[in-house]
């Protein structure tokens, strides 16, 4: 993580947003009056540009960072919305000394309110990554000004106030000073991941590399990113395709740096009997695959906006299993593994290969992977006290969260990007 060549521009920003937002916002204020309902679901991002003072009232830390806030209706009208916040800081001092990271995520909402026309307050807990290890239960209070500038207060009770007494100002993304607006008004239209189309792509880097022989990536990560953990996005039976690269700039949205791989030199099937076929070459062949993807993580490691010790690997059906199968056999530790309906391998002693958490998700009718070997899997697991979360919904078959496919289950698929959200931002 470099932040030096950034330095005079986030002390500049930093300086008009707290000049802009001390002018409403010098303590904090009490919560106002009105609760909110939201009735659609919405995604808010933007950036982090802080100075914090120090005792002295000088400059003391620059923080720079990126934040994702997912909200989703409350189940009645008298209901909070459920949100899903993961920020992103980086802080260093202000003469380059000190430098480090915090992640604050599994963000609990107690209050969501208005101040006046144009100031949407949130109040809840959260949890924040710090040298010693995460602290949970951080009170948090979370203000959108004029859809513009967002500050958070964190609580210093139990964090020694680390980020100080004040709050941390950021920006709003453009399309989220948009939909802040509609907010207020009633009319939100969220841009929740929907599995085919991407969000906000004026804040993505996209790029295709060469990361392994013939082998050609698609690569995408935020511009404005730092530190960045990183995600190996593996395919299904299809091989590359846009529902793919959509699915890779959905989650560099969220703060990731993606790399979707190819495991078929270039070729996107499109009949299954072609895909069959492209996915029993690779199980024919597996050693190449392994070496496929174990240069994909090397990739993303060489990566100068990357952390290196924060790389996890994503699957769908066909991907979902070699997921798994790059969890086997990694050259080096992985932060998580996610698993979409793969193929399971539930022998304990070749399971002991992994020990980083995994994420398992599921159909309970999918003829392919049976819920008594997602059972056995789970199982194996626990034996071997690896952290793991599996979920298998009911009522939906194989590849259900697959928009084109004839077992797509929107709901289900909604829920499991979340459940995917939240285990990558406790775990990577």
């Amino acid at each position: 993580m470099n932040l030096r060549p950034t330095l005079l521009s986030i002390l500049i920003l930093a300086f008009l947003l707290s000049v802009t937002a001390n002018s409403v916002a010098m303590s904090l204020p009490q919560v106002s009056k009105a609760t909110v309902h939201i009735t659609n679901p919405a995604v808010l991002k933007g950036s982090i540009a802080n100075v914090q003072l120090g005792s002295d009232g000088n400059p003391e830390w620059i923080e720079s960072g990126i934040w994702v806030l997912r909200l989703r209706p409350g189940t009645s009208d008298s209901d909070l919305p459920s949100a899903h916040l993961v920020a992103r800081i980086a802080m260093v001092k202000t003469d380059g000394t000190a430098m480090h990271g915090h992640v604050i995520s599994n963000f609990t909402l107690i209050k969501d309110a208005m101040e006046g026309n144009s100031t949407h307050v949130f109040e809840g807990t959260t949890t924040i990554t710090m040298r010693d290890g995460p602290v949970s239960g951080v009170s948090l209070t979370i203000k959108i000004f004029n859809s513009a500038v967002i500050a958070m207060w964190v609580g210093p009770d139990k964090l020694d106030s680390h980020f100080g007494t004040g709050p941390i100002y950021g920006t709003l993304a453009e399309t989220s000073r948009a939909t802040m607006a509609e907010l207020h008004e009633g009319m939100v239209m969220g841009d929740m991941p929907s599995n085919v189309t991407s969000t906000d792509p004026e804040r993505l880097e996209r790029s295709s590399v060469n990361y392994y022989g013939n082998a050609t990536g698609y690569l995408v990560y935020p511009t404005n990113g730092t530190n960045l953990p990183a995600v190996i996005m593996i395919h299904e039976w299809w091989g590359l395709n846009k529902n793919i690269k959509n699915m890779a700039e959905q989650l560099a949205n969220e703060g990731y740096a993606v790399l979707a791989v190819d495991l078929y030199n270039g070729e996107v099937a499109t009949e299954s009997s072609r895909a069959g076929e492209l996915a029993g070459s690779v199980r024919n062949n597996p050693d190449e695959a392994i070496n496929n993807l174990n240069a994909a993580v090397e990739h993303v490691m060489s990566l100068q906006k990357v952390n290196s010790s924060r790389i996890a690997s994503l699957g769908w059906c066909f991907g979902g299993g070699q997921s798994l199968q790059l969890a086997l056999n990694a050259e080096r530790p992985l932060a998580a593994t996610i698993i979409y309906y793969g193929t399971l391998v539930t022998n304990q002693t070749e399971l002991a290969e992994i020990t980083w958490p995994v994420l398992g998700i599921f159909g309970s009718t999918d003829q392919s992977i049976p819920v008594d070997t997602v059972n056995q899997f789970k199982a194996a697991l626990d034996a071997n006290a690896v952290t793991n979360e599996i979920y298998i919904y009911e009522g939906v078959g194989h590849a259900f969260a697959n928009p084109s496919g004839d077992n797509y289950a929107p709901e289900e698929t909604a829920d499991a990007w979340d459940k995917t959200l939240a285990f990558l931002s406790n775990h990577v």
